[in-house]
């Protein structure tokens, strides 16, 4: 049986493993930042996510400078 998992990379030794509190590679403790800030939100004209209002959308990638034509 195979099952989906969430993948994190490793601060330690740079692999990429599945979401724990142990790196299955190398077995140190996985850190997680719980760090929350308000980010100001907008609408993607490409994808229609909401996502943080930065230079490119963190859903589809699509740069928020660039003209749509319709």
């Amino acid at each position: 049986m195979k099952l989906a998992y969430d993948m994190v990379t490793c601060q330690s030794c740079g692999v990429k493993v599945t979401v724990g509190r142990y790196c299955s590679n190398c077995g140190t403790q996985l850190i997680f930042s719980s760090e929350k800030k308000e980010v100001e939100v907008n609408i993607c004209v490409n994808c229609g996510a909401l996502t943080p209002n930065d230079e490119y959308c963190s859903v589809c990638g699509f740069h928020t400078e660039q003209e749509v034509f319709f």
